[in-house]
């Protein structure tokens, strides 16, 4: 995949989608590219963050720890974003997050995700909007679990 191909995978996710051409051609250009085997962890839960990725294929399984075991809480699968919200926060990850098949994604390193935030006001503006929504989800699914 090159650089344009990443550029225009970025434009799809509603977190990136307001950035400017040149912007999404840096922000492919600045990521990392990897490749992941079907089983293998992105990161821990209780992990210092470092970096967010947007999946470009497969799936990414988020699991919790609870009452000493792992139990899925979401899968997520291409041209979504994973590990941001420690990024924004830098509190440690409160899941883990491995390939639920093989996967490929753009590592973000939390210097740069940080830095096109504080340079790119639409940016910090979907990102907001997108942790908002979340949120509206969970608390939904909060009522509905004690309903």
């Amino acid at each position: 995949m090159s650089i344009e191909d990443e550029a225009r995978t970025l434009a799809r996710i509603p977190m990136f989608r307001d950035l400017e051409p040149s912007q999404l051609r840096l922000l492919a250009f600045s990521a990392s590219r990897l490749d992941v085997a079907a089983g293998d962890v992105l990161f821990h839960q209780g992990d210092v963050p470092d970096a967010a990725y947007v999946v470009l294929d497969g799936t990414a399984v988020i699991e919790v720890a609870a009452g000493g075991a792992a139990h899925e809480v979401a899968r997520l699968g291409r041209d979504t974003v994973v590990g941001e919200m420690g990024v924004l926060t830098g509190e440690p990850r409160t899941a883990t997050v491995r390939a639920g098949d093989p996967m490929s994604v753009l590592r973000i390193e939390t210097d740069l995700f940080l830095s096109l935030l504080d340079k790119t006001p639409s940016l910090a503006r979907s990102v907001l909007r997108d942790l908002a929504m979340r949120l509206q989800q969970t608390t939904q699914a909060l009522v509905r679990a004690r309903g």
